[in-house]
């Protein structure tokens, strides 16, 4: 078993662990607290029954604690009751651990109730009470004390019931079968419970993996044979933890169901399950994400394309999502009200796009970047006075390895508006050397060199005959300029660079021969007085002088 794989099975075990032991972060509601003293000034309800949800969890955590007394607090005394509170409280609590129908998630959080059901509008619908032959409604209702808020109590005609139904009770089939040493009490739940609870999840977890890996080996030999589909399988084996964690879930929920846990704890255990799936479908996408990144980085690599740095991009912003997904949906799971919540975060968009303009200039720049292919990694680029080349294109930034071995990190706001010169981009190479000639240079040598150039040019197969010349272009104040324009056919700088040489080297060697030389920048300077045939005999050189 990899770390990963071990850390995600021992992150599901605390996660569903957590369930019997306390309560969750779901309830987002204070545990509630004795009345306030005569002498301070009333808050709200001090058991925090504004609610239908506030209410009824409230008794089911106070019941849990087997705190009858602060328990019957949340009850509405049926008048000619012939049972205290206290004992009300406990029979009601069994009968909801062993025979309550209902969806919790759906009692109201507003203080005025379900208005849109179809009972009276100070009631509301909890669940049902599967008693034997004569089930019953379990119904709040909304009361107002003599001081204080309005507050939900449980209906008191759903409380005459539940002294009836609970003579009715009997303990679970399952427990009569359990050996009595098992029953010992560990906390609040008895120790066969537990064990079950914990040894339930190594179980159907390689239960589940071994179906999987049947699944798959099925798919091998039905497809293995077809290329595509051997590909697939090969591909698809980093799906077979996360399928098999999924699979694990709702037969773990399955087995706990026969355990006859208390209604509270089911409640947090159904809970903390559905951030377990959540998990596991997140995880279940990053590694769909991964294989179909894989599939078309190999595919762009056998089209010729040498850079991914979109698909890189892709990877996390759909990362990303399905991690925004995740968040919300735990939310929802939690009873966070996700239409205020998106209302919030629209609003505080706005205040942070306010105070984050160069984080989203860079990132719109990086998106352009990427998606006009201005630069790919591993390209040779000028971008201002910056000369190197590109290591990796992000959505913030383009990083850029000097010549000079250092990493020049460039915002993608300011690359957007900068001059790129991409000399990977190149399709030939430009060959434009100006030779200098002496002025001592005759007519004859001048065209020597022009002819021998042209043809020595022509000759070689690295240069384009179309746009090549060689040409007598001007005369400057210390040479005799012949400029050479030629675009070489070659296929990286590197070979620009050793071809160039062997041309400058040629083009020397042309010059040598036709008995000339290269000009070396110089000044003349005349002296008043001298007569014209000295200046003639110094400007001819020294073997005319007199």
């Amino acid at each position: 078993m990899t770390l990963f794989r071990f850390r995600a099975l021992l992150l599901a075990a605390a996660l569903l662990g957590l369930a019997l032991s306390r309560p969750g972060a779901s309830q987002l509601l204070p545990a509630p607290s004795p009345p306030a003293a005569a002498t301070a000034e009333p808050v709200g309800d001090p058991y925090r029954r504004e609610t239908p949800y506030g209410s009824f969890f409230g008794f089911m955590r106070a019941a849990q604690k087997e705190n009858w007394a602060f328990a019957g607090e949340y009850l509405q005394w049926p008048k000619g009751g012939k049972v205290s509170r206290e004992e009300l409280a406990r029979q009601l609590k069994a009968l909801l651990d062993e025979r309550f129908v209902g969806d919790l998630e759906k009692l109201n959080r507003s203080p005025l109730g379900d208005l849109n059901d179809a009972l009276a509008p100070d009631l509301d619908l909890v669940g049902r009470v599967e008693a034997g032959d004569e089930p019953f409604d379990l119904l709040l209702v909304r009361t107002t004390p003599a001081e204080g808020p309005a507050i939900w109590l449980v209906a008191s005609q759903s409380l005459r019931e539940v002294p009836a139904a609970f003579k009715g009770l009997t303990s679970p089939a399952i427990e009569r079968r359990i050996p009595s040493f098992l029953k010992l009490p560990i906390g609040r739940f008895p120790l066969w419970q537990l064990l079950c609870f914990f040894l339930f999840i190594p179980l159907l977890y390689a239960s589940s993996r071994l179906f999987v890996l049947g699944v798959f080996a099925l798919l091998r030999r039905l497809f293995a044979s077809r290329a595509w589909g051997a590909e697939l399988l090969r591909g698809a084996r980093g799906f077979r933890d996360p399928v098999a964690l999924l699979l694990t879930v709702p037969l773990h929920r399955y087995c706990v169901s026969r355990l006859s846990l208390p209604l509270l704890s089911r409640y947090y255990y159904e809970q903390l399950a559905w951030l377990v799936l959540i998990f596991g479908f997140g995880w279940l996408f990053f590694r769909l994400i991964d294989f179909l990144n894989g599939r078309a980085t190999l595919k762009l690599l056998a089209a010729g394309v040498t850079t991914t740095s979109s698909l890189t991009i892709a990877r996390r912003l759909l990362r990303g999502a399905i991690l925004a997904l995740g968040v919300l949906a735990a939310l929802a799971i939690f009873g966070v009200n996700l239409t205020a919540t998106l209302a919030g975060l629209g609003i505080g968009g706005v205040a942070l796009a306010f105070a984050a303009q160069k984080s989203l200039e860079n990132l719109f720049g990086g998106l352009v970047v990427l998606s006009d292919k201005v630069i790919r990694v591993g390209d040779l680029v000028r971008i201002g006075t910056a000369i190197g080349e590109i290591e990796d294109v992000t959505l913030h930034a383009t990083r850029m390895r000097a010549f000079d071995r250092s990493v020049v990190t460039i915002p993608n706001g300011s690359l957007i508006t900068a001059q790129i010169e991409n000399r990977s981009r190149r399709d030939k190479f430009w060959f434009n050397p100006t030779l200098g000639l002496v002025y001592e240079t005759t007519a004859e040598q001048m065209r020597a060199v022009l002819e021998t150039a042209r043809t020595r040019l022509a000759a070689d197969p690295r240069v384009e005959k179309g746009t090549m010349r060689v040409r007598f272009v001007r005369i400057n104040s210390s040479s005799l300029d012949v400029e050479v324009f030629a675009y070489l056919l070659v296929p990286d700088y590197t070979t620009f660079l050793a071809v160039q040489e062997e041309l400058l080297i040629m083009l020397l060697e042309v010059v040598e021969k036709a008995g000339t030389r290269l000009a070396l920048p110089s000044q003349m300077t005349y002296v008043a007085g001298e007569s014209a045939s000295l200046l003639a005999a110094r400007a001819a050189g020294p073997s005319h002088a007199p």
